[in-house]
């Protein structure tokens, strides 16, 4: 436990804790926005406008046998950006990325889904895992183009290398959900938040000091 003793003070002296203390509240918050999955956009790929490739080899991702389907402007609009990807290519395969995590520690993960337009539910499933264990299986009837839902959950690391996985479940028959605009952060830790708090309020603190002088 760190006690802090707060005692009276020169103006000189309150405004170098003071910038001692924003430092250090930054730093932890920045922290939590820093983006651990790589190309989660999809964009890295090269496929053309209105066209669509199945591919093996996607950056930042391990993909399963039957590769993974990048489209542009294809069967609907990307969520975000220009692509995004279907993993029910001539069948049913997934993807998959490993995150550097610390033990006991939160992360946020969201993505876009939408299903295929015109195919219904029990083709367009797509499950999420995390260090193999289910997170949910989403899914749909397929309107007019793509109708996009953002997801968000909270992961828990179990230190070292975690895995983020997304896998076509429903009908292997080519047709399935799209994925878009993967994301996990991570979330600050109660300490990160408290020290925060405690610049905030120096700063007030400082201010009325001044406006007094």
């Amino acid at each position: 436990m760190i006690i802090i003793y707060i005692l009276p003070m020169k103006t000189a002296s309150l405004l170098r804790l003071l910038l001692a203390t924003c430092f250090l509240a930054p730093a932890g918050a920045q922290a939590s926005t820093i983006q651990m999955v790589s190309n989660g956009g999809f964009e890295t790929s090269s496929v053309a406008s209105g066209t669509w490739a199945i591919t093996s080899s996607l950056a930042g991702w391990t993909a399963g046998a039957l590769g993974v389907e990048v489209r542009n402007h294809v069967a609907g609009d990307a969520y975000a950006g220009q692509r995004y990807v279907e993993l029910d290519t001539t069948g049913n395969s997934w993807i998959s990325q490993t995150l550097a995590t610390s033990a006991g520690s939160t992360y946020a993960l969201s993505f876009a889904y939408a299903p295929r337009e015109g195919v219904a539910a029990a083709s367009n499933g797509i499950e999420v895992f995390w260090n193999g264990a289910s997170k949910g299986i989403f899914t749909g009837n397929g309107g007019a183009g793509n109708a996009w839902n953002v997801y968000k959950m909270n992961l828990v690391g179990l230190g070292g290398a975690g895995e983020l996985k997304f896998a076509a479940v429903g009908a292997s028959d080519s047709l399935g959900g799209a994925l878009d605009a993967i994301s996990v952060t991570a979330v600050p830790e109660p300490a990160t938040l408290a020290t925060m708090g405690f610049g905030l309020g120096l700063i007030g603190l400082f201010r009325r000091r001044r406006s007094r002088q």
